[in-house]
């Protein structure tokens, strides 16, 4: 006869000094110390009530179209509705950002109702989320504080939740969410100079010192690192450089496509990829067969710049013997993230203090101030800037890049007027 399962417990772990939830195979440290038994006993009431709910959740199919009870807003549990919508979004490439947000939303709205859904329990909800920290994997200290735009987002998918279900059973009245008020853009971009150092530390060279007399970088080829070396060493003849960053970045600078189109585009026609149709000098961002998203991803035109680049890269993954399938490889394989890559370029490059207007992206007395250091999604804010300050019309910006018009002038309008020459001459 099989043992009894034993029940959700905490157990201290001494060499760490924390309390630590125990769940048949599951295990789960918590941030409270001995001392703290009752916060931690706290955080393992909620782990069982998230445990349940989400067997409850799994166990969901689809509700009966027949139940008058799915019409009432004050009988239809959050919870139900939320793993309604994301049992809707399996599949989809949005799929993994939405189960992150409905997460949240059961942690403060698992007991309540649709009926609840109001403008002050929306508020109370975004108050409570700006008073929790977030830390990414890996990362440590306390984190940093949510901020509203995030719970803003999640209460975005609670809105989208509400409104599939109701789209299916007809709600007799349907709840608004009420969104945080929107912060004021400040989309950060980078000018071609700062690019342009970026690209270069990305080719392996880096910033030693600046000329006085024209305040120029000098540059120094990087030393090889001891991976590097060993590489080189027993690869030989046959050693190729990894560039998988310089392409990266150059993709997104002249096309200002999404980060995970870049690293899915392939060489070749794919179902579901994105991939470089040289022929049509176009860059195909996502295959017909691609998950529905509500990022759009649009073919655009290969930059004139970046043309003769796809091509070199082309003729040398031709020639390296690896057959790399994707565009954006590391050594033959693709890849799914640089963003730590990209972020030790962009420090090397010196991104930290912004070239238009001489501003620190971070370190300032305010953390309010603070842009943040660039991501690889600057990349796409760039191109849509340079596009507009060239004086590229907005609607044409938005089909190249797969944005409303709408988004393009409320997003980067703010940060020139040169595609309004014509009407200022006029």
């Amino acid at each position: 006869m099989a043992r009894p399962r034993k029940p959700a417990r905490l157990k201290l772990d001494t060499d760490r000094g924390v309390w630590t939830i125990h769940d048949g195979d599951y295990k789960r440290r918590t941030a409270h110390g001995p001392g703290d038994r009752s916060a931690a006993e706290a955080e393992l009431a909620l782990y069982v009530i998230e445990r349940d709910r989400r067997a409850e959740e799994e166990a969901v199919i689809t509700p009966s179209d027949d139940d008058p009870t799915n019409q009432d807003p004050r009988l239809v549990s959050i919870a139900t509705c939320l793993a309604f919508y994301g049992q809707a979004k399996e599949g989809t490439s949005n799929a993994s950002l939405t189960g992150h947000h409905i997460a949240n939303l059961l942690r403060h709205w698992g007991g309540k109702t649709l009926a609840q859904v109001k403008a002050a329990s929306c508020r109370a909800y975004v108050e409570a989320r700006c008073k929790e920290r977030w830390r990414p994997p890996g990362a440590k200290g306390e984190g940093k504080l949510v901020k509203a735009v995030t719970a803003g987002r999640e209460l975005q998918t609670l809105g989208a939740a509400i409104g599939h279900w109701h789209r299916e059973f007809t709600l007799h009245a349907k709840p608004v969410v009420t969104l945080p008020p929107a912060g004021k853009a400040h989309v950060d971009w980078l000018t071609e100079v700062e690019y342009a150092r970026l690209l270069k530390v990305a080719q392996g060279w880096r910033w030693v010192s600046s000329d006085l007399a024209t305040r120029e970088p000098n540059w120094e080829r990087a030393p090889d690192t001891a991976f590097v070396a060993a590489w080189k060493a027993k690869a030989g003849d046959t050693f190729v450089h990894d560039d998988h960053l310089e392409r990266f970045i150059e993709i997104g600078f002249y096309s200002g496509t999404r980060s995970g189109a870049i690293l899915g585009l392939r060489w070749k026609r794919d179902r579901i990829d994105g991939w470089v149709d040289f022929n049509g000098v176009t860059l195909n961002r996502a295959g017909p067969e691609a998950p529905p998203s509500r990022k759009r991803q649009p073919p655009c035109r290969i930059h004139d710049r970046l043309l003769p680049r796809l091509l070199e890269w082309r003729k040398a993954d031709m020639a390296s013997g690896l057959a790399p399938t994707h565009v954006v490889h590391e050594r033959g394989a693709s890849m799914d993230r640089v963003d730590g890559a990209f972020g030790r370029a962009a420090a090397l490059a010196g991104l930290d203090r912004r070239e238009i207007d001489g501003s620190w992206r971070v370190g300032n007395e305010d953390e309010d101030d603070d842009l943040g250091m660039p991501t690889p999604h600057i990349l796409r804010h760039t191109r849509a800037t340079l596009m507009l300050r060239a004086g590229v019309p907005p609607h044409e910006v938005g089909e190249y890049l797969g944005m409303t018009v709408k988004m393009v002038l409320e997003t980067y309008g703010h940060t020139h007027s040169e595609y309004q020459k014509r009407a200022a001459a006029a």
